[in-house]
């Protein structure tokens, strides 16, 4: 049976999940770019649109009337959307992929074929990049104190390269291997249909930004592993859904407040607590570095306020215990 027979059959290996949000001319690219990348792969496609003002419906049902559609009247943030296509995703895989990225020939093949043969892994994301072809630091090692204060003081860079990339990951990974990550962005992400049901959809209580973590952290307690595959490539243009004329500074605020909310929710409180401190006092030798170099300090103080807030009355007060 052929892979277009086994959608139509009802059987497709991985459904993919397409969230839009006033992104027509990127979902355009990233629903073309899909038949290169299933090439070995029955798929399946949802778009879930929330309540586009751009023709962004209009588009998938002229361009695209294989893709199922599902037209929300609100914006009802992303994690509800994704849910939506989880409920009724009949594939043993379900890939979230973000409208503003694009997959690259044979990359939902690969995402696949690394799933098949990993059968630990909850989770696994592609290796993203810029339309420069520069990485994207998707693959992210869990926050921790030792981890916040080993970087803060300088001391990873005494450690060999490898060892320095595998407990720190972000920049320091080389993203040309397949490597065990703490959590990852939910940006082009593929779920094994078992660790979903087992865990639980994404939490609706991040309306945007957050509930990857969440999801990674939820995974893990469960002894669900989550990975980062470097054979799937996903051009990510990115920020195609931040609502328009939001600040770069308002968005890194409101990434960072998700993020640790997120965490508070796995957490203790003097957990949470020491790890605010760690980066506050992070972002204090990062303000110092600065001015000794005459270089902008605004980062640094963002980073210091938002800790130190927070280390005084953590972001959601019931963590785990």
């Amino acid at each position: 049976m052929s892979a277009a027979e086994q959608v139509i059959a009802g059987r497709p290996d991985v459904t993919v999940c397409v969230v839009s949000w006033n992104t027509k001319g990127l979902l355009r690219n990233c629903l073309r770019s899909l038949d290169a990348a299933a090439t070995r792969t029955a798929v399946a496609v949802d778009v879930v649109d929330n309540a586009s003002t751009d023709g962004s419906v209009g588009v998938v049902r002229a361009e695209f009337p294989h893709v199922r559609l599902v037209a929300n009247t609100a914006n009802v943030g992303f994690a509800r959307a994704v849910n939506q296509s989880l409920a009724s995703a009949t594939g043993r895989y379900v890939l979230l992929l973000n409208s503003d990225a694009e997959a690259t020939p044979g990359s939902i093949d690969e995402l696949v074929a690394f799933m098949d043969r990993t059968p630990g892994a909850g989770l696994a994301t592609a290796r993203l990049v810029s339309p420069d072809g520069s990485a994207q630091h998707c693959a992210q090692a869990m926050p921790s104190v030792p981890r916040t204060l080993l970087e803060a003081t300088r001391l990873h860079k005494l450690l060999p390269a490898k060892e320095r990339a595998r407990l720190l990951l972000g920049p320091y990974f080389t993203y040309d291997v397949a490597q065990r990550v703490g959590w990852t962005w939910g940006t082009a992400l593929i779920c094994r249909r078992a660790a979903v049901e087992q865990v639980g959809p994404l939490s609706e209580r991040f309306f945007l930004y957050g509930e990857d973590l969440d999801w990674s952290l939820r995974m893990g307690r469960a002894g669900w592993q989550v990975w980062f595959c470097p054979s799937a490539v996903v051009v990510h243009h990115g920020s195609g859904s931040a609502p328009p004329g939001q600040r770069e500074a308002e968005r890194r605020r409101v990434i960072r407040t998700r993020s640790y909310e997120a965490l508070a929710l796995h957490r203790s409180r003097p957990r949470m607590a020491a790890l605010h401190a760690a980066s506050a006092l992070s972002g204090g030798l990062e303000w110092l570095s600065a001015r000794a170099r005459r270089r902008p300090t605004g980062l640094a103080r963002e980073t210091i306020a938002f800790h130190l807030k927070a280390a005084a009355g953590p972001l959601l007060r019931r963590g785990a215990t």
